[in-house]
């Protein structure tokens, strides 16, 4: 596991824990749970994307066919999204909650990109 993907895993899962105490407290468990499960599913989803392009960045490594690539993302966003309308549809989560825990991924990479440009500009 890269060091990159490590500290966005570790900050998205402390971020999610802290918001799925107050969802759960407020709203009920299916806001932890919508909180907790979005999360973790998109923390899969950028565990997978990152994988597949520290392969194809690989000096040497053999470049993956965008047909290939085509095909795993459809299948990907398939099996995100039945998960989503299992958890919704079933009420096991707040649909609110998932939106919410939809944000913290993409919140802990901003944060992180900007704390790794400016480690590499005052090096």
């Amino acid at each position: 596991m890269t060091e990159f993907r490590a500290r966005v895993t570790l900050e998205t899962a402390i971020v999610l824990a802290a918001l799925a105490v107050p969802a759960a407290w407020l709203v009920g468990p299916s806001a932890a749970v919508g909180v907790l499960a979005a999360g973790g599913l998109t923390v899969g989803n950028f565990w997978w994307l990152s994988r597949a392009a520290t392969a194809a960045g690989a000096p040497g490594g053999v470049p993956p066919r965008v047909s290939g690539w085509v095909f795993a993302a459809g299948i990907r966003f398939l099996v995100l999204f039945a998960a989503f309308a299992a958890l919704c549809a079933g009420g096991y989560a707040h649909p609110v909650a998932v939106v919410l825990g939809l944000t913290v991924l993409p919140c802990a990479l901003i944060v992180q990109g900007l704390r790794n440009a400016t480690e590499v500009r005052s090096t």
